[in-house]
């Protein structure tokens, strides 16, 4: 069923666990997440960024998780992740997308605000949910290089401002993780997501989830975080699986079930370690 996924995250806060948001790449990526998370009984938030979408094509990419989601027999958010542009998260409104992040963390605080308040504005007329960030998230964000070795962590201070001022639902503050895999071992900011979460009232999420250690990623939840996102570990399952199908197995379908397994073994075990297996 295809729901807000504001619902799921505030018993995800309340519970004490963390709700896993899956990017997916293609359909096969996008069939493992909610196969999985159905036999496990777990909520789950599909997301797609504005790259993605436009290079599957974006009414496509759309039209199938928005079909897929609502015939899940578990609650399933369709998330537009990381969107510079009010454009795209109009767009992203008027296609059936339940929740949508502005991402305006490179421009000053008080000009991040008026864009995640734009937002609110904007979802609110479609009952969807929000999801704004504040400070610098290191690594790769599809094509463009974000990298940053001096990366600025959240502000506590600015976190309360933006959350208070835009009414945004779901908050992403930097915290010490980066997008793509890890060459080095993450430090976290765990006593900065406490103290954030003490102030603030709303869900906070994990970005650069994966390749973060398991009990690194357990800590971060027990401290506040409500939902942590996984993207570049669903695709390196996909594109190992994939090279070594294709070696033996030149039937696309038969090749396909075979990949759906792989991915569909690393959801599985994030799913496990969110804690939100049997929360569906």
């Amino acid at each position: 069923m295809l729901e807000p996924s504001i619902q799921m995250l505030n018993k995800a806060r309340q519970g004490q666990y963390a709700v896993p948001a899956f990017n997916f790449h293609n359909l096969e990526i996008l069939q493992a997440i909610i196969e999985t998370a159905e036999n496990h009984r777990s909520p789950v938030i599909l997301q797609i960024t504005p790259t993605y979408l436009e290079k599957i094509g974006d009414v496509a990419a759309a039209a199938m998780a928005r079909g897929v989601a609502k015939a899940a027999k578990i609650p399933v958010a369709l998330h537009l992740d990381h969107s510079n542009s009010l454009e795209w998260i109009q767009w992203a409104l008027e296609h059936g997308f339940t929740s949508v992040m502005i991402d305006a963390s490179a421009l000053p605080l008080n000009e991040n605000i008026a864009h995640a308040r734009k937002t609110v504005e904007l979802a609110r007329a479609h009952g969807a949910t929000t999801e704004a960030e504040l400070g610098h998230i290191g690594g790769i964000e599809d094509s463009q290089e974000t990298g940053n070795p001096d990366m600025a962590l959240a502000d506590p201070s600015g976190a309360v401002k933006l959350v208070t001022e835009s009414g945004i639902d779901t908050f992403a503050p930097a915290v010490g993780t980066a997008h793509g895999l890890y060459k080095f071992t993450p430090k976290i900011n765990f006593l900065l997501i406490e103290k954030i979460c003490t102030l603030v009232k709303v869900p906070l999420v994990l970005h650069g989830g994966s390749g973060i250690p398991d009990d690194m990623i357990r800590e971060a939840i027990r401290k506040g975080i409500a939902k942590v996102n996984i993207g570049t570990e669903l695709k390196v399952a996909w594109a190992r699986s994939m090279a070594e199908t294709l070696i033996t197995e030149q039937e696309p379908w038969k090749a396909v079930l075979k990949v759906r397994e792989a991915v569909g073994r690393v959801v599985a075990h994030k799913i496990s370690l969110c804690g939100s297996e049997g929360k569906a």
